[in-house]
């Protein structure tokens, strides 16, 4: 029995071990994964935000509407492309915060250590939002969509307010 006892102890030991390295890969597997999951998102950021560029480069004459504060126009043709335009950028905006949402911003950074991505693309948010009426009006009438968004706007016109 001594040594069913020594065989049956050098089994739990030798299962032991063979657990604690298996747990081991499943956590180097998993911090390999979240950190493609957070390139992943990056790059789906810059892919709805490239649209956005390309739209402006389509029609130049939008630019305007978000980069120098200037209202909706009343030509029904305008109108509709800044206002297609506004959705795309409100899209673009919110769902690059819910692919940051729960995301280690630190293991984000690995992609590019020298940014900080989560504090430039909330700027870049800020700046739009102060800059385009449109796409302030536009949230506004959304914020169940734009929930992101909505905060934001709150704590920017907070600031101006008060």
């Amino acid at each position: 029995t001594l040594i069913a006892g020594l065989v049956t102890a050098a089994a739990v030991a030798g299962s032991v071990l063979f657990l604690a390295r298996q747990t081991k890969q499943s956590v180097d597997q998993y911090l390999v994964a979240n950190e493609l999951a957070g390139a992943r998102a990056l790059a789906q950021g810059y892919e709805l935000w490239d649209r956005v560029i390309t739209s402006f480069i389509d029609y130049p004459e939008l630019r305007q509407y978000f980069y120098e504060g200037v209202e909706l126009p009343e030509d029904s043709t305008t109108r509709a492309r800044v206002l297609a335009m506004t959705e795309l950028i409100g899209d673009a905006l919110q769902s690059a915060h819910w692919l940051y949402q729960g995301k280690d911003v630190a293991l984000l950074g690995s992609v590019d250590p020298e940014s900080d991505i989560r504090s430039d693309w909330d700027d870049w948010t800020q700046f739009i939002l102060t800059m385009s009426p449109a796409l302030r009006a536009f949230v506004r009438e959304r914020p169940l969509q734009y929930p992101f968004l909505t905060r934001m706007l709150d704590t920017i016109e907070s600031a101006t307010t008060g």
